[in-house]
């Protein structure tokens, strides 16, 4: 019998935990890079006081808290303001102007991160004119993530991509009247002056388990369907379509896309994975 090393064993391991994730809750992580994905697992063993991974699988299997404070620690919030200038610029030119037509706007954007995707979108809002008539509502799985993004202040180390994120959108403000410094040399931190912008709703909400809650006229949800097996993102997406009326739009991440629904969704914008809702009621 050939014997494995620990490094052999503990991808087994990975394997094994990865499998369990995804046929017990839905959840598919495996198109992970796989050197980050061993040291999030690895943190989430330490932080579950477990000796090895095949010793976490009977908690994860039996326990969905467990379950859930793993899933939190492997989903990668990767979030800054107006990543994808493209995509910002499309709703700036052609999703606000057609949203302008409703006489109510709800936004609900899905998996806040740190934030910075929410308050970018509450600065279009505001640039164009809509933060008067409009609700957003920012949802999460993750409390600890919900309350960084409630807070609004993040470090400021990546403050210049920012704004050279919010001019290649399309932004003719001066951005940095958004923020308050604070701080001083390496310690510099941005806080956004929420007092500017419409107010904002941070609620706990899960795509695996919740069902929709509002009738929505855009719905974003960038890079949260990449974590979801088939059955889930099918789940996900007949959620959007409750909840989206009927010529309202979707916005999904840069790898994801809709599979067999245009019945129900056109797209907008194919490339940047911008959608509006048909105007034939979903099946």
């Amino acid at each position: 019998m050939k014997r494995k090393s620990a490094r052999q064993i503990e991808a087994i391991e990975a394997d094994l935990l990865l499998l369990l994730l995804r046929e017990r809750y839905g959840y598919d992580f495996s198109g992970y890079g796989r050197a980050s994905l061993i040291r999030r697992l690895r943190q989430v063993v330490e932080t579950c006081q477990a000796g090895s991974l095949v010793e976490l699988l009977p908690a994860l299997l039996r326990d969905e808290q467990v379950a859930q404070k793993a899933i939190n620690m492997l989903s990668v919030p990767v979030s800054e303001f107006f990543r994808d200038p493209p995509v910002w610029k499309c709703l700036r030119e052609q999703v606000m102007p057609e949203l302008d037509s409703f006489p109510r706007i709800n936004v609900w954007q899905v998996g806040c991160g740190y934030g910075q995707e929410s308050y970018s979108l509450a600065i279009l809002l505001h640039e164009c004119g809509l933060a008067y008539k409009a609700r957003m509502i920012t949802t999460d799985i993750n409390a600890d993530l919900l309350q960084v993004a409630r807070h609004g202040c993040w470090p400021a180390d990546q403050f210049a991509q920012w704004r050279a994120n919010y001019f290649a959108a399309g932004g003719s403000a001066c951005f940095d009247d958004y923020f308050v410094c604070n701080g001083h040399d390496g310690n510099m931190t941005m806080a956004i002056r929420a007092e500017s912008l419409q107010a904002m709703e941070f609620v706990e909400h899960n795509l695996v388990t919740d069902d929709a809650f509002l009738e929505t006229q855009l719905l974003i949800c960038r890079n949260v369907l990449i974590y979801f097996g088939a059955a889930l993102q099918a789940r996900a997406l007949d959620i959007f379509a409750r909840s989206l009326q009927r010529g309202g739009f979707l916005v999904l991440g840069s790898t994801e896309s809709i599979l067999n629904r245009e019945d129900t969704w056109a797209p907008l914008q194919a490339g940047l994975r911008i959608f509006r809702k048909t105007m034939a009621r979903a099946k």
